[in-house]
């Protein structure tokens, strides 16, 4: 933990003290917990940020995360003091009595609250939702910053990115653009910007990543911008590169053979997996809510209508709820919307239009649209 009580109940910040100054107080002075009141003692030795761990065990270890690694304490610091620069008003580990829950940084902004997570290990998701629950149930807006992955996630430029199930959870969305990810380098000092995210397939992203230096960041968090239709051409050399990757391992190395379902379907459409046409595999909104590649899925999909003797176009809401449950995906709003977004998108696209072409339609069904109306 950061913080400790004197005995004069007054709260000591050790990191902003020199080591010399801290061994004196270590003799002169004694601290407690905040929480328990329990005796903690000061660790200075040779580790490089300061802190307190109790003396005992206790249940109170487990709300002040007692072994914190030195990346977690370093970057708790640099967001607080960042906070304070700011202007706002910012409270380093507090306690939250009505929910038991103990964030990094409770931040101050108007009327509104903001409760700081700054993740450097893993977390299971169980424990993530109930964190984030138990702040939204009391109207705090729960903030989660994660440790910026390996350096080679976070190379600037528009890219092709894995973002784990776990951060995919943090994601933000909004209405008018594609979801976007910030996480925080302690290290640097910098927040790593993933923006205008565009799912793959699974964990796989094509986006654009950014670094805003601490010192240059807002709070609330300055939000991207979207990308331009020329940026959007890189966007679409990359999606079309993975989904012939993905092609090529699926027609190579499936284990299957002729019962692989994609390799199958291929072959009663005939469409060969290794010259799949420009329609097929095309990116839609709310594509991340069905993990398949989207040559898979859109593949299955005009081999269902096919054997419906339909245009996709035509398709029902039951139709494409039946086409869900035959393949074992997950039904939701947003798998839906994604089937009827290809199925408007395909009727629109001739397949012999050439690549810039779709493209360019594509680009507006997924993010010009957004803006016209």
């Amino acid at each position: 933990m950061l913080i400790a009580y004197t005995d004069q109940r007054q709260l000591f910040l050790p990191y902003q003290y020199t080591r010399e100054t801290l061994q004196r107080y270590r003799r002169q002075l004694k601290f407690y917990c905040p929480q328990c009141l329990q005796p903690v003692r000061l660790k200075i030795g040779h580790y490089t940020i300061p802190h307190f761990a109790h003396l005992a065990k206790n249940h109170c270890d487990q709300l002040f995360a007692e072994g914190e690694s030195k990346l977690h304490l370093q970057g708790k610091i640099q967001l607080f003091e960042w906070l304070q620069t700011l202007g706002h008003k910012v409270e380093l580990e507090p306690f939250l009595n009505t929910l038991s829950q103990r964030p990094d940084l409770l931040v101050t902004v108007a009327d509104r609250r903001f409760a700081f997570e700054f993740q450097c290990s893993t977390i299971s998701h169980e424990k993530w939702q109930q964190r984030t629950t138990g702040y939204e149930k009391h109207y705090i807006e729960a903030v989660w910053l994660f440790q910026a992955p390996p350096e080679k996630q976070t190379i600037s430029g528009i890219r092709k990115l894995k973002i784990s199930p776990l951060l995919q959870k943090a994601l933000i969305s909004t209405e008018t653009e594609f979801p976007y990810l910030i996480t925080y380098n302690a290290l640097t000092a910098k927040f790593i910007y993933w923006t205008n995210l565009l799912h793959v397939h699974g964990h796989t992203f094509i986006g654009k990543v950014q670094e805003i230096p601490l010192a240059k960041q807002c709070f609330p968090f300055y939000q991207p911008i979207c990308i331009t239709q020329q940026e959007f051409k890189q966007y679409w050399q990359l999606y079309k590169d993975a989904c012939r990757q993905f092609a090529y391992g699926r027609l190579l190395y499936s284990k299957k053979g002729v019962q692989d379902p994609f390799l199958r379907y291929c072959y009663e459409l005939q469409l060969s997996p290794s010259a799949i046409p420009l329609f097929i595999g095309i990116p839609v909104k709310e594509g991340a809510a069905i993990p398949l590649c989207a040559s898979e899925w859109q593949i299955m999909l005009l081999h269902f209508s096919k054997q419906l003797c339909l245009q996709p176009h035509v398709l029902t809401r039951d139709h494409i709820e039946h086409f869900l449950n035959k393949h074992k995906l997950e039904v939701t709003e947003q798998a839906i919307k994604a089937v009827q977004s290809y199925s408007l998108l395909w009727k629109a696209i001739d397949d012999k239009q050439d690549l810039s072409d779709i493209c360019e339609q594509v680009y507006v069904q997924l993010v010009a649209i957004a803006t016209i109306y």
